[in-house]
């Protein structure tokens, strides 16, 4: 037998119960309870309101209907997924934040990772996973607040999650925490201008019908941001670009209808609660006459969903370092004639 054993049912409903035991490997077990001492953070999200969104979202059955609202989350974790060979290493232990229904996990090579511990903070969605391609485990806990041990996994992993999350600086430092020297972590959120015509589209029609606007799409992190927050948290060697992927709906209520079913509506604490229909149909009206295109003779929206995608590192011995500060040879004034220089031998005049 594997030294990695899938989980059986009975096994699964016993990490339900108590979360902070389940074992994915029987050489060290990276679940801990998590410390309250935690150093202030924003509070923009409402994570009970997220999870009961997830809860809902995962209702729905993995076949079929399911596929209609999570390509995006599809799609991504299938790019995600075609990253990993690129490093080349295996990787006996992996952990993947805010696995949803496991698509990343689904298509992870299990030539290079063995092992995987899927968290998640709804336990609906963690019901609907299907058995990966790799041995698996499963915990329910709050990306907030991690109960992972110290240097327990070689990779880290996360899909269209961490856009949610308050303590954006502490997740970061937890991952950074819980990672082996020279690991990497590898992940994609949206960010930037996502959902920019529909943000844009319900801010003009509210001001026009009420008066006023409040926000119905939640902010999301900048790419420059990103990189700053994981080099704060310890990574070195951070990589990071970005992706538009566009979608076309036959309008906005298409379009809301479909960010709902992929739970990725609004949750932040100052959400407004109603959206009147004169409302809507103005907004509708709006989306349409400034970024509406006609595709084969229908009239179609399209949305923007800023995809960034990063990897960072843990620092460890032998991992590529800057040379010192003052330690170059030659000028940024000779760039122009940096071929004729590079044939001089260092020291040479």
């Amino acid at each position: 037998m594997s030294a990695l054993p899938l989980l059986i049912p009975s096994v699964r409903r016993f990490c339900y119960r108590y979360r902070y035991r389940a074992t994915a490997t029987p050489l060290t077990n990276p679940i801990r309870r998590q410390s309250n001492n935690k150093p202030p953070h924003l509070n923009i999200f409402n994570r009970r309101a997220k999870r009961l969104q997830r809860d809902r979202a995962a209702l729905r059955p993995r076949g079929g209907d399911v596929t209609r609202y999570e390509y995006l989350k599809q799609e991504v974790g299938s790019r995600l997924a075609d990253r990993v060979p690129d490093i080349l290493r295996h990787f006996p232990l992996a952990l993947e934040l805010g696995c949803g229904r496991g698509y990343l996990a689904s298509q992870l090579p299990s030539d290079l990772v063995d092992h995987v511990v899927l968290c998640e903070l709804s336990r609906g969605m963690l019901e609907t996973i299907a058995d990966p391609a790799v041995s698996f485990s499963l915990v329910q806990c709050d990306e907030e607040k991690l109960p992972i041990k110290r240097d327990s996994f070689d990779l880290a992993l996360t899909n269209l999650s961490l856009h949610w999350v308050n303590d954006l600086p502490g997740v970061m430092s937890s991952v950074h925490a819980s990672l082996r020297p020279d690991a990497p972590f590898v992940g994609a959120l949206l960010g930037g201008d996502t959902l920019y015509e529909l943000r844009v589209a319900l801010q003009l029609a509210e001001q026009r019908m009420e008066g006023g606007f409040g926000p119905h799409v939640s902010p999301t992190v900048a790419p420059v941001d990103l990189g700053s927050l994981l080099t704060r948290a310890g990574f070195t060697l951070v990589t990071m670009d970005t992706d538009d992927i566009v979608v076309r709906y036959h309008g906005i209520r298409d379009l809301m209808r479909d960010v709902q079913g992929m739970a990725e509506q609004n949750a932040s604490w100052n959400r407004k609660s109603v959206l009147r229909r004169s409302t809507l149909d103005a907004a509708d009206s709006i989306y349409s006459e400034m970024y509406g295109v006609v595709e084969e003779g229908v009239a179609m929206v399209p949305a923007t969903f800023n995809v960034v995608w990063f990897i960072a590192w843990k620092p460890g011995p032998g991992q590529p370092t800057a040379a010192a500060r003052g330690s170059g040879e030659v000028s940024l004034k000779d760039v122009d004639r940096l071929g004729e220089v590079a044939r001089v031998p260092p020291g040479k005049p």
